[in-house]
């Protein structure tokens, strides 16, 4: 939940009890208004061992550096297992998008200096276009507040993952006097929320934190154009989807002699365990024509290229063996600029993971069914039960070349 003095009063014990197992707590509302319930509730969630995080409603007409200064006296030095500052943006004090933009810069990058990690923004899908213009902050995690019945909330550019859902603004949770609690959820595990907030609240790495959009077990796995780890990029018009061939549907673009991509597929990838595995891609007969698609594999720290005929095998065909650290920023680059001559088809589709040790390829087992789309439960105004689920189906911030 995220509160202000509006909740009258809370009982941190009870709340966490009732499901909650993390709060965004209000700081002030520009410079003007500081927020009397803000140390109370500050040091009850800390008691109550609900994990924390400062906001502060930002007003774009104050002094940008004066409201971050503020917020950094009142929430003092982040402790172990606190989550980020951030700001909430919601209205634009009658300035510019471009003065909006360039205050928002301002308390990022002052923040961002004075804590060591990035701050979180907190905004709507309209909001951020119609306040800002929609710059670019994607350095900072996504704090996306949409009241939706969807499955999934509708993400503003150019950030194309959320990192927390503010879903509904009429929750009952137990032990908070409010006319309506503000609920929400994170786009993960508890357990990656507080490995989250513990990375984040030393400053270590100095930089955004992103909950991996799906792991890949050490006994190896399969990552689908319809998994949440799998985005494409550039102009979506020349991106066709096909229902009925590969492995449970595929996508495909025509390739170009250009000398960059401009459509494109990537397989984000996250390992419970490093190892080496032998890496396959699906390439199904009757879609894929591209005779020199070049797969881009970032592993372990380091870029290599493998370039196979589409053509060549209905079916899986191997990329080789590869060694993966564990953990993320790892994935798979397949761009449309694969340099033939003539327009061909180039498909995107599964990608499978099999240790090497003890496997045979000659007759692999079959992929997994992961459902794509977002599949995130809510508590439907309701703090009964954890408010923190897994949610598939969404895209990490791409990992471009």
């Amino acid at each position: 939940m995220d509160v202000s003095y509006y909740e009258t009063s809370i009982d941190w014990a009870r709340a966490k009890a009732a499901g909650i197992e993390f709060s965004f707590i209000r700081v002030s509302d520009g410079t003007a208004t500081i927020d009397t319930k803000f140390a109370q509730y500050w040091a009850g969630a800390k008691t109550a061992g609900v994990i924390r995080g400062a906001y502060q409603f930002f007003r774009p007409n104050q002094d940008a550096i004066a409201q971050a200064d503020l917020l950094l006296s009142m929430m003092g030095t982040l402790q172990p297992g606190d989550l980020p500052p951030v700001l909430d943006v919601e209205v634009s004090g009658g300035v510019s998008k471009a003065q909006v933009a360039a205050g928002i810069h301002k308390w990022v990058d002052h923040v961002t200096a004075a804590t060591g990690v990035a701050p979180i923004i907190y905004t709507g899908l309209y909001s951020w276009a119609d306040l800002a213009g929609s710059p670019n902050l994607t350095t900072s995690p996504l704090w996306l507040a949409q009241y939706t019945s969807a499955a999934c909330p509708n993400i503003p550019s150019p950030w194309t993952t959320w990192s927390f859902w503010q879903h509904s603004s009429t929750g009952a949770v137990d032990g908070v006097t409010a006319s309506g609690v503000d609920l929400n959820v994170f786009n993960g595990t508890l357990d990656e929320l507080k490995a989250y907030a513990a990375t984040a609240s030393g400053g270590g790495g100095g930089g955004t934190v992103t909950p991996p959009c799906g792991t890949i077990d050490a006994a190896g796995g399969t990552v689908d154009d319809s998994d949440a780890c799998f985005s494409a990029g550039g102009p979506a018009q020349y991106m066709r989807q096909v229902a009925d061939a590969g492995m449970n549907g595929l996508q495909w673009t025509h390739t170009t002699a250009s000398a960059s991509e401009a459509n494109y597929g990537q397989w984000d990838l996250d390992f419970a365990a490093a190892g080496t595995y032998h890496v396959e891609v699906y390439t199904a007969a009757g879609y894929a024509t591209s005779t020199n698609a070049d797969y881009e594999i970032r592993a372990n720290g380091a870029m290599q290229s493998v370039t196979i005929d589409q053509t060549k095998v209905d079916g899986w065909q191997p990329l080789g063996d590869v060694t993966f650290a564990a953990g993320g920023d790892q994935f798979i680059n397949l761009g449309d600029n694969t340099g033939e001559a003539t327009q061909q088809q180039l498909v995107f589709d599964a990608v499978r993971f099999t240790p090497v040790a003890g496997a045979h390829y000659d007759d692999p087992p079959p992929p997994s069914s992961e459902p794509g789309g977002c599949s995130v439960a809510r508590t439907s105004g309701s703090a009964g039960g954890p408010v923190l689920v897994l949610a598939l189906g969404l895209v990490l911030r791409r990992r471009r070349r």
